[in-house]
């Protein structure tokens, strides 16, 4: 039997295209915002490209704004653009192009850059499996936002338009709307950073136990370097 093929999209703005990290940037400025996102960015794909090279999945950025897929900051990976609407309808429309040539989907956020590489291992073991149920995969966010969602079937895009994005019950909708369709498999609750009060939690992370990759530690390296200036 062929193993299933999936793919993990890893959703980015771009400096220069759009406004970002805009609640971290009113405590450490704007410069130091987009500093952060790309570094962020570039951990989270080190990330990526370390579990494709173990399991069968294709690595995307899945980038906000459709005249910057070609931009040099995302020329690590194959790039879809997010298309049209509020997160919901991006959300639906990328599950629905990458889903039409693979087997499942992962969508990662781009600011959790203390993500262990065994955690998006094992969504991907979860959905390589074979069962008579779809089988999802929930990263919850301690904001109450997800952090990684994975999925072997295209949701409706009423479910997604359902949802309420970024206040503190949002996975726990999505898990509602979705808990008839399959099984859902919850991964351990992380901190992603929209603020600055989630940098040392971030921090702190990065400096237990575990195999940080180097892009990892150039994220906690700035944390460190930016605390050390605000004293």
């Amino acid at each position: 039997m062929l193993s299933k093929q999936g793919a993990i999209a890893v959703f980015v703005k771009t400096p220069g295209y759009s406004p970002l990290k805009t609640r971290l940037a009113q405590s450490v400025g704007t410069v130091r915002a987009e500093q952060f996102h790309i570094l962020s960015a570039k951990a989270v794909a080190a990330v990526v490209q370390t579990t494709a090279k173990q399991k069968s999945v294709t690595p995307f950025w899945a980038v906000a704004e459709p005249e910057a897929v070609n931009d040099p900051l995302w020329s690590q990976f194959e790039t879809i653009d997010q298309g049209a609407g509020g997160l919901g309808a991006r959300l639906a429309y990328v599950q629905q192009q990458l889903l039409a040539s693979y087997n499942f989907v992962i969508f990662l956020g781009a600011d959790t850059p203390h993500l262990p590489v065994r955690l998006l291992n094992a969504a991907v073991e979860i959905l390589c499996t074979n069962s008579d149920s779809p089988q999802f995969v929930i990263g919850p966010a301690c904001d109450g936002g997800f952090y990684l969602f994975g999925s072997q079937i295209t949701i409706d895009p009423k479910i997604w338009l359902d949802v309420p994005y970024s206040v503190e019950d949002t996975a726990k909708v999505l898990r509602e709307q979705i808990q008839d369709l399959g099984e859902i498999h919850l991964l351990p609750e992380l901190s992603d950073v929209d603020t600055v009060q989630e940098l040392p939690l971030v921090a702190r992370q990065l400096t237990a136990g575990e195999d940080w990759l180097a892009e990892q530690l150039q994220v906690l390296k700035w944390i460190q370097e930016w605390e050390a200036r605000s004293d």
